[in-house]
């Protein structure tokens, strides 16, 4: 008993000094702590991503892209241009790919320093942001300030967040901040900000609209009762009724005007249309579009059981580090996991390892989802074990268990090292300070091709090109070698490196190898880096 009352006052006065207001600026100490956290999270993580980049270690895919849409949007009139993906989208256009209006609310950001350096940082101060719709949705409905920042902490060293935030740049780094906030809103039923969220969502990426779909849903069954009582009463203007209707309602309409513009604005090319809408992800269950995923299902549950199957063992484990951190407590509110249905369904019936496995950017269509469920799952232990003990005992867990999956799974930690080094890694070795030197050879605005992990480096200019290698193995090889052989016919300057990508680097140099347009300006590194100039150039 005296335990339990030592237990308890000790929770008590930490509540209260976390509640307590500081003589200068009168701020809470909560407030000072959670701000400190998003700050320090985001300036790590600017200095880690960025020394990646300087290490090369990001990618054309999709570092290389973003830089240079955003360049060509601020520098050559072209409406986020870019050229690695031109044997699929014709166009150019980023919008040709993905429906991602948000990237207009960063392009002010970009225009006042046109670096790739300046995405990785803001990606990183809008991932640590999304702690803050957390912290005020822990603190509310799930036990206070002390709650609240433990799980706006655990949110920052989750190690899915971790890795949304290590590779390159993506829109997707939106989508934990604003679901957050929209469940936020949502929670506390103020619909026109609720709604604003949603339109927020909607706006990174045409995915989003499943999400957004799947959150009217969520509204419809934590409303069930009222909607049963308004329909018997034949009362349909209540929120309890619309808010969910006219949230599935927008949500179809965006997809729809998305794949309206798409196709009318920045068609596919029709010989890539397969690769380009993932059916090599999906040949066990048959899918030629992931629309066609819920309906397969149905008419083929035999290939749907094969297909979950299908890299059994590490779906359970990817599982198991996305829920583990927050020691399950998300399944306790299964409900709040239904906007989580689109991303499972897809990624656990996928055959592409990347969907099922930590190192991406996909996680961040679930990562708020399942904290808010792990809250609401502690909010309904606090309700029916009140005693202290309980309460305590299962924040100690969350924490601790925070904690080990931080050591364990998160980039950059000691453990990730060991077994994936040349992934964690951010050294700075002999070859990237060679490389560096010999991109320095090509003038800024000079046309080249190049490979993968070098082309964010040159990405600030209209005519960089990169070997589209993630598509040399795919049912569309034939164009991408087409696609290669032509952009060598138009460039001035050919950079590759055998070392980090043998592959293109083969595949170019037995185009030139019957092309004697070109002359090796310069080979280092015991002849891996191999920088080509056209005559006259």
């Amino acid at each position: 008993m005296e335990e339990d009352l030592g237990r308890l006052t000790s929770m008590e006065r930490l509540e209260a000094w976390l509640r307590a207001r500081t003589k200068v600026g009168n701020v809470e100490r909560s407030k000072i702590l959670l701000i400190t956290s998003v700050v320090v999270y985001g300036t790590a993580f600017s200095i880690l991503t960025i020394l990646r980049y300087y290490a090369f270690r990001t990618r054309a895919w999709d570092l290389g892209i973003f830089t240079q849409s955003f360049w060509t949007t601020c520098n050559a009139g072209k409406f986020f241009y870019y050229t690695a993906e031109l044997p699929v989208n014709p166009s150019g256009c980023f919008f040709g790919v993905h429906f991602s209006p948000i990237l207009f609310l960063v392009l002010p950001f970009y225009w006042v320093l046109q670096t790739p350096e300046t995405l990785l940082v803001i990606q990183a101060f809008i991932l640590a942001l999304a702690a803050v719709p957390i912290f005020k949705l822990a603190d509310e409905y799930a036990g206070g300030r002390t709650v609240g920042l433990l799980f706006s902490t655990a949110y920052l060293i989750f190690p899915a967040i971790g890795y949304v935030n290590n590779y390159d740049f993506h829109v997707e780094a939106f989508i934990p901040l604003f679901s957050a906030y929209a469940i936020y809103y949502l929670t506390k039923e103020k619909w026109p900000k609720y709604f604003l969220f949603i339109l927020l969502l909607l706006i990174c990426q045409e995915q989003t609209a499943f999400v957004t779909f799947f959150i009217g849903i969520y509204i419809a069954w934590k409303y069930r009762y009222r909607i049963v009582s308004a329909i018997k009463c034949k009362r349909f203007s209540g929120n309890e009724v619309t808010v969910p209707i006219v949230t599935m309602i927008i949500s179809v309409v965006w997809y729809s005007f998305i794949l309206w513009q798409r196709n009318t604005f920045f068609p596919i090319n029709p010989a890539a249309t397969a690769e380009f809408l993932g059916a090599p992800n999906f040949t066990i269950l048959g899918a030629k579009d992931p629309l066609q995923i819920p309906l397969l299902i149905i008419l083929r549950p035999l290939n749907a059981v094969q297909a979950l199957s299908y890299d059994g063992l590490i779906k359970l484990a990817y599982l198991g580090i996305l829920f583990g951190p927050l020691a399950f407590f998300s399944f306790k509110s299964p409900s709040a996991l239904i906007p989580t249905i689109p991303w499972f369904g897809f990624s656990l019936l996928s055959q592409t390892l990347a969907h099922h496995m930590l190192g991406h950017q996909y996680e961040a269509f679930v990562v708020s989802f399942i904290f808010a469920a792990a809250i609401f799952g502690l909010r309904r232990d606090v309700v029916r074990k009140p005693q202290h003990r309980d309460t305590a005992n299962s924040i100690k867990k969350i924490a601790v268990l925070s904690l080990a999956f931080f050591v364990l799974f998160a980039p950059f930690c000691f453990v990730q090292g060991i077994f994936f080094p040349n992934f964690t890694t951010i050294q700075i070795n002999e070859h990237d300070r060679t490389l560096v030197d010999v991109i320095s050879m090509v003038p800024p605005n000079a046309s080249i091709l190049t490979v993968d992990h070098v082309f964010p480096q040159v990405s600030n200019r209209v005519d960089a090109y990169v070997v589209p290698v993630i598509w040399l193995n795919s049912t569309i090889s034939n164009i991408i070698v087409n696609f290669v052989n032509q952009t060598i016919d138009k460039v001035q300057y050919i950079l590759l490196d055998n070392k980090t990508d043998a592959v293109s680097t083969k595949l170019v140099l037995s185009m030139l190898n019957v092309k004697p347009d070109f002359n090796l300006l310069t080979s280092r590194d015991n002849d891996t880096i191999l920088l080509y100039r056209r005559h006259g150039t």
